[in-house]
């Protein structure tokens, strides 16, 4: 039922509201706090590999947006067990409003099985922090996430998970129970984000692992955490088409991503040692391109728009205000006016700020506050930047910021 310290499995989430014009939905649960096992000297449990893809999620389905044009609406469930909940995501799910040009990726790392009779390939959810065997009522399946949001008829819907496939004992289901640097933007590689996102239609549902057989997380050779097996290898080869222009299709993709993870080997149910083969089924078909999308690279930042979550929506404003500094389409004297009111957010001028890059551990850059601000107020060919950690001090103001840069050519 558990995810070995070596895998990952993750998904975002928001409260939804009715959004006008094209939405990009990015859900995601993530149980970035979920504790190692206590009988288990030394480990450390699943939560700081889930947090890796969490982040590394967040930069790639704002990048996603931006490059299509599309306005994004995060919904995001972590941390807390009220918010990382089978409620929460029910609530979710009830409460999604789709457009027909709408797109929604739900991501999903965490814990996971399957039932007994379990009756698709695709396994179970373990919404709880922590969980035990008696948690059964936080189990959701995975395919039937997939299968509600298609039912609100959105352009496109992903829906990926990075947990364990392996049999729960004694579980039958009741039927009754419900990189390494900035990312940069061009002609070329918006066109690989729109061939996958904007020229398809329909569904696409992925797991980490097949039936009976646990998922992995990855280290590297000094023993830090690079994520979920399968969330790694998808993103690093989505940005490997990104960065060489490849003409790649859903299909495609998943199929190298599936030789990708197949290399680590995991248990099964048995005890036997398997590769871990990731599952994927799909309903997509070829489409054209919404006529009204912006698919401008270097368009203003779009103000953001109201979460489910707190730290999320104080993140935004974070971002969008730093976002106003460095974007060129905001005229030169107005970039430098919005200075003060993103140095707003930050305690004094030596506020700590970490540039990053989009795998979420080389260190781009580190400077203080002011540093930074005169940096974006003078940038070139910047056009956002995402917030993906703070750190307060006692007045409530922001001593520590770790963000992304989004770049184009």
């Amino acid at each position: 039922m558990g995810k070995i310290i070596l895998i990952t499995v993750l998904f975002l989430v928001t409260p939804l509201t009715t959004v006008i014009g094209q939405t990009f939905h990015a859900i995601i649960f993530a149980n970035t706090k979920s504790p190692g096992n206590p009988n288990r000297p030394g480990d450390t449990g699943i939560g700081p590999s889930v947090t890796i893809d969490f982040e590394r999620m967040g930069i790639e389905m704002t990048t996603i947006a931006k490059s299509i044009g599309y306005k994004l609406k995060k919904h995001y469930y972590y941390d807390t067990p009220e918010s990382f909940s089978r409620n929460s995501l029910e609530y979710v799910l009830s409460n999604l409003s789709c457009g027909h040009d709408d797109i929604v990726f739900f991501y999903y790392s965490g814990h996971g099985g399957r039932a007994m009779n379990e009756k698709t390939v695709f396994p179970e959810m373990v919404l709880k922090v922590p969980y035990g065997p008696a948690d059964i009522t936080q189990l959701y399946p995975l395919y039937s996430v997939y299968s509600e949001i298609r039912k609100k008829s959105p352009r496109l819907t992903i829906v990926m998970g990075d947990l364990c496939n392996s049999t729960i004992k004694g579980f039958y289901r009741n039927e009754n129970n419900r990189s390494k640097g900035a990312s940069v933007l061009s002609k070329s590689t918006c066109d690989v984000y729109k061939n996958l996102f904007l020229n398809v239609k329909g569904g696409l549902i992925a797991a980490s692992s097949e039936p009976s057989v646990t998922s992995t997380c990855l280290q590297n050779k000094q023993g830090e955490d690079l994520g979920g097996n399968f969330t790694f290898w998808f993103l690093e080869l989505l940005q490997y088409c990104v960065t060489e222009n490849q003409d790649v299709s859903w299909v495609g993709l998943l199929d190298a991503v599936t030789e990708m993870t197949k290399r680590q080997m995991v248990e099964d149910d048995k005890g036997n040692s398997v590769p871990q083969t990731p599952i994927y089924r799909h309903e997509l078909t070829a489409a054209s391109a919404p006529s009204q999308t912006n698919q401008e690279i270097s368009s203003p930042p779009q103000a953001p728009s109201s979460s489910n979550d707190a730290a999320t929506n104080m993140r935004d404003e974070i971002a969008y205000s730093l976002s106003m500094v460095c974007n060129q389409s905001v005229p030169k004297l107005d970039r430098i006016h919005n200075i003060p009111k993103a140095r707003a957010h930050f305690s004094k001028a030596q506020s700590y700020v970490q540039v990053v890059g989009f795998d979420n551990r080389t260190i781009v850059n580190t400077c203080n506050i002011e540093s930074y601000l005169n940096y974006l107020s003078i940038a070139t060919n910047m056009v956002q930047v995402i917030v993906l950690e703070t750190k307060d001090d006692d007045s409530g103001k922001v001593s520590y910021i770790k963000v992304h840069e989004i770049h184009y050519q």
